[in-house]
């Protein structure tokens, strides 16, 4: 074998090398952590702490409000249910839907807590700026 032939080969596995490599790393990097909802249990304090946090987003918000219609909805005390939907309308990054479908979610579920529920609506919408 000559030498050119020795050099092309030498170079032809350093390529394979550095693919491999590349491919490793890349492989390496897209896992990402796993995370059970076993491990984290969600309680009604958490999901109004989310709520009651200024710097939340919108998506955090719909998730918590979806949170409390799934599991939540049965209202055991009008108070916090309604101090509740207050600061929902109050907040700075909610919009109309989330509010509406928590309203009327949390009416369905407890028809006997309707005129609460829509003042607890008209306070918190007068709120609004």
């Amino acid at each position: 074998m000559d030498t050119t032939t020795l050099v092309l080969i030498l170079l032809a596995l350093f390529v394979v090398l550095i693919i491999l490599v590349v491919v490793y790393v890349g492989a390496q990097g897209s896992k990402k952590p796993v995370t059970t909802t076993a491990q984290t249990a969600v309680t009604f304090e958490m999901m109004c702490s989310i709520i009651n946090r200024s710097s939340a987003n919108n998506i955090e918000l719909n998730n918590a409000v979806d949170t409390i219609i799934a599991r939540y909805s049965e209202i055991t005390d009008i108070d916090v249910y309604g101090v509740l939907l207050e600061k929902l309308c109050t907040h700075s990054n909610t919009d109309s839907k989330v509010i509406l479908r928590f309203q009327k979610a949390l009416i369905a579920a407890n028809p006997k807590y309707k005129e609460q529920l829509e003042k607890s609506l008209k306070i918190g919408l007068a709120g609004r700026r």
